[in-house]
């Protein structure tokens, strides 16, 4: 569901990425995710009134297939975003001055 990426945001130099570099960007973050065999991530095993809050601007996150089954076989998913509005853009620099 990813078009495009952008380099060099706001200077005289901004470009988007084409089809092909937007392909192999997302190549690289899906190796992240999988390699040493997942260990970085997180799978949830859902029981009954589980609730679980994410933020996706500091989390990769990927639907597995099984999600994807009827409801039947997979059980009904419910999906409420909210989303807040913040007063920093998200640079690097930001982060890094964020106290933790």
């Amino acid at each position: 569901m990813t078009d495009a990426f952008t380099w060099d945001y706001g200077t005289p130099g901004q470009r988007m990425t084409d089809p092909s570099e937007t392909q192999q960007i997302l190549n690289e973050i899906r190796h992240e995710f999988v390699k040493d065999d997942g260990a970085i991530q997180y799978s949830h095993k859902w029981q009954v009134g589980d609730f679980i809050i994410s933020d996706n601007l500091a989390v990769g996150h990927e639907a597995t297939p099984q999600t994807q089954e009827a409801v039947e076989k997979a059980g009904l998913r419910v999906l409420h975003r909210t989303t807040i509005k913040g007063t920093q853009p998200p640079t690097k620099r930001y982060q890094l001055d964020t106290p933790t």
